[in-house]
């Protein structure tokens, strides 16, 4: 693998990447291979892109329905800064679609995976603050000292 950056995915998923643009007085293009996804992200109707431009101190957030596109293919996608100067410059790398049900990653909210685990959010509650010195577990106010 090469050293920048790689997302990866199962077959299916649906995956968002956030774009951010340094600060540059050129614009850019994002692509990935193989893939679309709406101009607006809740826009019924919107038109699908492949690649978008950004400019300096712009984002774009790529929701990409499904890992793999339409057909939902497994493999290797290229993603990129479709400007050859910035793509040799670093600002590439490989969006990996596995198998659907591949155990490399976890999945995501199903409950399927290795020992029932998944890829969302903790449902433990954090520990209670404590104040005035309990021997209770959790951080320890310094505004009550």
């Amino acid at each position: 693998d090469p050293v920048t950056p790689t997302i990866v995915a199962h077959a299916g998923d649906p995956v968002r990447i956030h774009v951010f643009g340094a600060f540059n007085e050129q614009n850019q293009m994002f692509s990935l291979e193989g893939h679309q996804w709406p101009l607006k992200i809740n826009m019924p109707g919107a038109d699908q892109m492949h690649t978008e431009e950004f400019g300096s101190s712009e984002n774009l957030d790529v929701f990409v329905r499904a890992a793999g596109g339409p057909t939902q293919l497994p493999g290797i996608y290229l993603w990129q800064n479709h400007r050859l100067p910035y793509t040799a410059a670093g600002q590439w790398g490989y969006f990996k679609v596995l198998p659907a049900g591949s155990q490399s990653i976890l999945p995501l909210n199903s409950g399927g995976g290795m020992g029932g685990r998944t890829a969302e959010a903790p449902t433990e509650k954090a520990p209670e603050v404590l104040s005035g010195g309990s021997s209770a577990p959790g951080p320890l106010s310094m505004l009550d000292k």
